[in-house]
This record gives structure tokens, sequence and C-alpha cells, in this order.
């Protein structure tokens, strides 16, 4: 018997704003909800390194866009290295009255499948 897993999806970023609150936006539809957790995996050279080793709640808003609940105006400013790394994001937890993803994983991966 398998036993089912549930794998979050990443999502690479493209910015992030340096404001109250913060805006993150995604290069694709990120398929979040509002209540969601997430984290950030990059480099220090893509700057933003004050996001490290946190979780976030988000709010979703719009396909491609939402805020943390941080402050970001005085952080490092986000930008774009050239590396062979992305910036990404990924969800790691879910408001618990929401439990939206609680039997399966509803996000879809980049590509559809």
């Amino acid at each position: 018997m398998t036993t089912p897993t549930w794998q979050p999806i990443e999502r690479i970023i493209s910015s992030i704003t340096n404001a109250n609150p913060g805006v993150v936006t995604t290069t694709t539809n990120h398929g979040y909800f509002t209540g969601l957790y997430i984290r950030f995996y990059f480099p220090a050279n893509f700057g933003m390194t004050e996001l490290g080793n946190n979780a976030y709640l988000i709010t979703v808003l719009s396909p491609t866009t939402f805020s943390i609940n941080a402050d970001t105006t005085n952080f490092t400013p986000f930008t774009l290295a050239v590396t062979n790394q992305s910036p990404q994001v990924i969800p790691v937890a879910e408001v618990a009255s929401t439990l939206k993803n609680l039997e399966k994983n509803t996000l879809t991966p980049i590509g559809g499948s």
C-alpha cells in the first residue's frame, strides 16, 4: 500500500516590494490561497535576506501576487541575480480553521501535471 504524500508547490519569485506589507510577485499563477503560510528560499545575492528562516501568512491579491504579514520597507531590496538558482516561495502550513488541503494537495504544479 502506498502512503499518500503532500508535496507543496514551489513558485519562482520575480519581485518582492519594499513596502508594508511586502508584496510578492511570482512568474506564474501561484494557486495559493489567503491563510497559507509560506517560506522563502533564495541565496543571499538576491537580497532581502531578512525574509529567511521565517514563515509568513499570505493574503492573495491576484493570481500572481500576494502580500505577506511583514513590513519589508527597510529590508535589503530584492533583485534578480544572474545565477543558476531561482528564488522560490514554498507553502509550509495553513491557518488551521481553513484546512483547505486536509486530504490532498490542491495546488497544480507548473505544466499542469
